[in-house]
């Protein structure tokens, strides 16, 4: 092991201490998709909107459900690494972990990104399959074809709002409600004890006098 003493870092200038005796590490080379995007701005609540599942923030709703909708529309894009999509998923992955919520948050996450993934892979097949049944003889090129998934992905989208907005927010509320009961009632309990706790105090000092 090396003897040179580790220097004090008394600016604000990064240092650094080199054992000679140790094998260097291999560096794994970070990719692009796994750089981390600029902060987005700061949220202001609208004064019409809708309550958000998770913090109980006043946001609009529209901007609630193209957020959900964009993140999963968006993850085919962001595993293969292309650039854009990935800077959206990753400043709206920044957003959520920023966010007030319960803890476990990952339960109706999850929950909510895997029920938007298959009803979107669902459609999307659908359309496919049909549509080359039906020009079962016909050529295309790959820029036809991604413009035909992207029109699916935008009707797909329409249809999440108008169809499963309302069975998303009840299973947020039923994923959310016994975590949100479990933590009140552990603070109520401690207030109680506190009280209760001054109370005695309070007893036996009145007795000693």
């Amino acid at each position: 092991m090396s003897n040179n003493p580790v220097p004090k870092n008394t600016t604000f200038g990064s240092t650094m201490s080199f054992d000679l005796e140790q094998s260097p590490q291999p560096k794994r080379r970070k990719r692009k998709t796994e750089l981390v995007a600029e902060e987005p701005p700061a949220f202001t609540p609208s004064e019409h909107g809708i309550d958000c599942p998770g913090c109980g923030s006043n946001m609009d709703e529209n901007e609630w459900l193209q957020a959900l909708v964009g993140f999963v529309s968006g993850a085919r894009d962001f595993e293969v690494g292309n650039p854009v999509r990935a800077r959206i998923v990753q400043t709206l992955h920044n957003t959520a972990t920023n966010m007030d919520t319960p803890h476990p948050r990952d339960v109706w996450e999850l929950s909510i990104v895997a029920r938007l993934m298959k009803e979107i892979e669902r459609i999307v097949n659908a359309e496919v399959l049909r549509h080359q049944s039906e020009n079962n003889t016909q050529q295309y090129s790959l820029a036809e074809l991604q413009h035909y998934v992207q029109a699916a992905e935008v009707e797909t989208a329409v249809r999440v709002q108008t169809e499963l907005y309302g069975q998303i927010a009840e299973q947020v509320q039923q994923d959310l409600e016994p975590v949100l009961r479990r933590q009140i009632e552990a603070e109520l309990w401690q207030e109680f004890e506190q009280e209760l706790a001054r109370r005695a105090e309070q007893v036996s000092d009145s007795s000693d006098e």
